[in-house]
């Protein structure tokens, strides 16, 4: 347990190092579990998931949106957010109820607001390979890197010519 609380100091340190460096990260105080990555999201201020079942069991569990379907969602893989739809997140931080998820949850709280939707080809959902895409939730960390050393090798992350 020691050796795990130092090795996550040293990953707190090296986080603070990167912010100061680059400033472009957002420390917010919340304790960082899955379940508390809405709340995360309101503090901090392709993807739409379109007529997506509510799961009742398993890992992605939701038994108090009482619909059958969400609304249309960002699958989780990344998204911007205009300023006025932050601004409106922020002045209202104390008010939306946390869902299973915060792709799941800023679905919900949108659909309150109405906002315009564009979807980019490049955020994918599926675990899917292209060479201009932006991100792929699907794949574990290890598929994640080969997919970063293919990008550097030859610029594209689904295969090298070679090989790689």
């Amino acid at each position: 347990m020691e050796h795990h609380a130092s090795r996550l100091r040293q990953e707190d340190a090296a986080l603070q190092q990167e912010s100061l460096r680059h400033g472009d990260m957002v420390f917010v105080d919340v304790v960082d579990t899955y379940r508390n990555v809405p709340s995360k999201l309101l503090q901090f201020y392709k993807c739409f998931r379109q007529s997506w079942a509510v799961d009742r069991i398993g890992k992605w569990q939701e038994l108090e949106y009482a619909s059958p379907a969400y609304p249309a969602f960002a699958c989780g893989s990344g998204y911007v957010v205009s300023r006025d739809l932050v601004q409106w997140l922020a002045s209202n931080a104390d008010k939306p109820k946390a869902y299973q998820g915060e792709d799941v949850s800023m679905g919900i709280w949108m659909a309150a607001v109405g906002p315009q939707k564009y979807q980019d080809p490049g955020w994918l959902c599926e675990k899917e390979c292209y060479l201009d895409m932006l991100s792929s939730p699907q794949h574990t960390a290890e598929e994640l890197h080969i997919l970063w050393d293919r990008k550097r090798a030859c610029g594209d992350p689904c295969g090298c010519p070679w090989g790689h």
